[in-house]
């Protein structure tokens, strides 16, 4: 049996390999474009598929025979940072025993792959384009580390090094706990946010949130909500202690009591709003009223009593010197603020000691992602702006009208990055956590801008 089990081990880590065996087939059919431009054309355009149509595998020999010949296709790995020739070659024969390669099937891939070596000769300079006399030589990475994790690297005649993804989209969300932003931000001033004069704030946040659940509950939720709480104490409800209020009746002290409505046991009573609001079509008889009056008190008490004010007050006491107003609303930020805030930038777009070129699928979206090195280096010539005005107007395109800061980064007067951090309860409305959700969008002529400042 022992065998067996491990013969099945096997056979399932052979299955997790074939996953990405699209990818580096595409990979590899990519860096031969680039290297010959009309690599693909005679299998695209000129009835070479007949080569492959009865046995598809002859074209996996035909790409694995590119790679271990000695042209400028190689097998690469990284040494001090540096991507390198690699000699493993059971690596190579190992991966390429377990690829997969449909002719018929796997049509777009092939028409992907020259879409998006096509792209890469267009934009990877501002300024001309990539020829293939000028590629030294391209490395396909088949090992990956937390370092590295590109897919290419295309070396050119001069030396230079350009890393990329070809399958992956930049990602233009992360989410992250409010305090670590508020710790830059804000600093020791975090402490304050459920103390002292705001914790009165929350205190009343928490009695309009189940005020106005009850007065908008039909008369079943009525009862439930009745099961915990007597509503002549809604008024007086502290906010921690709103967390703290389980089932009266002694029976459902330690499951709580099954609801069928929403299929599942219920203790808490801040669990069994969260539950009422999620379901809100069922539970409440005016929804329209009900969200209505939820996000107008969200935006005077959290988003602006609490959140608005905490960082207001925080600024001034801590970093004054380092705001200026402008003329439209923003704040130029300098000094310590600045130095946060492009913390936060450079982080959440995930730069690192290089730069990184990102090609979707489809290789129709490119993007550049610049190295760590070209923002110290280009720290004094580009302008970070912010700012977090609480607008009182309910915003549509915003499901729940959550605490926004806007920051843009100017270079002169081209906008490169605008970025928001949404500040907004994880895991349902009022439930006791605040994340930070933070989205960018780069400009439209980003890589340009950058690439024209790399050269300068």
């Amino acid at each position: 049996m022992k065998w067996v089990k491990k013969y099945s081990i096997f056979k399932e880590s052979l299955q997790s390999s074939k996953i990405k065996s699209k990818d580096i087939i595409k990979n590899i059919c990519t860096s031969m474009v680039l290297l010959n431009n009309e690599f693909l054309d005679p299998l695209l355009d000129k009835g070479l598929k007949a080569r492959y149509s009865e046995n598809s595998n002859v074209f996996i020999t035909d790409l694995k025979n590119l790679l271990l010949s000695k042209n400028r296709l190689k097998l690469g790995t990284f040494e001090n940072d540096k991507c390198i020739v690699s000699d493993n070659i059971p690596l190579i024969n190992s991966i390429f025993n377990q690829l997969e390669f449909d002719i018929e099937k796997d049509w777009k891939l092939l028409i992907d792959s020259r879409n998006t070596a096509r792209n890469i000769i267009d934009k990877m300079f501002s300024d001309k384009k990539l020829q293939s006399d000028n590629i030294k030589s391209i490395y396909l990475i088949l090992q990956k580390d937390n370092d590295n994790k590109e897919d290419i690297v295309i070396e050119t005649s001069d030396g230079k090094q350009y890393s990329f993804y070809l399958n992956k989209n930049l990602s233009t969300s992360k989410t992250a706990s409010f305090n670590l932003f508020a710790d830059d931000l804000i600093g020791d001033n975090i402490d304050k946010l459920f103390k002292e004069e705001y914790l009165s704030k929350w205190n009343k946040l928490v009695q309009q949130w189940v005020k106005i659940i009850y007065e908008n509950a039909n008369k079943k939720v009525q009862k439930m909500i009745e099961n915990f709480i007597d509503p002549k104490r809604i008024d007086d409800l502290q906010y921690f202690e709103y967390f703290d209020i389980r089932h009266k009746d002694p029976k459902y002290k330690y499951l709580g009591e099954y609801i069928s409505d929403f299929d599942k046991n219920i203790l808490k009573f801040s669990d069994l709003m969260n539950e009422i609001w999620k379901n809100r079509e069922n539970c409440i008889y005016d929804i329209e009223k009900a969200t209505k009056e939820w996000h107008e008190t969200k935006i005077v008490i959290l988003n602006s009593k609490i959140l608005e004010n905490l960082l207001t007050s925080s600024l001034k006491s801590n970093n004054i010197d380092d705001i200026k107003r402008m003329d439209d609303g923003w704040k130029m930020a300098s000094g310590n603020i600045k130095m946060k805030l492009f913390k936060n930038l450079v982080e959440k777009m995930d730069c690192l000691e290089k730069p990184i070129y990102y090609l979707g699928k489809n290789g129709d979206i490119f993007n550049l992602v610049p190295s760590r090195d070209f923002f110290r280096k280009n720290y004094d010539n580009l302008d970070m702006y912010f700012d977090y005005h609480v607008n009182f107007t309910i915003d549509d395109e915003d499901e729940n009208n959550d605490f926004k800061i806007k920051l843009k980064l100017n270079l002169e007067d081209d906008v490169l990055i605008n970025m928001f951090v949404i500040v907004k309860f994880s895991g349902g409305e009022m439930s006791g956590k605040l994340s930070a959700i933070y989205k960018f969008k780069l400009a439209d002529n980003f890589n340009y801008l950058i690439s024209k400042l790399q050269q300068n």
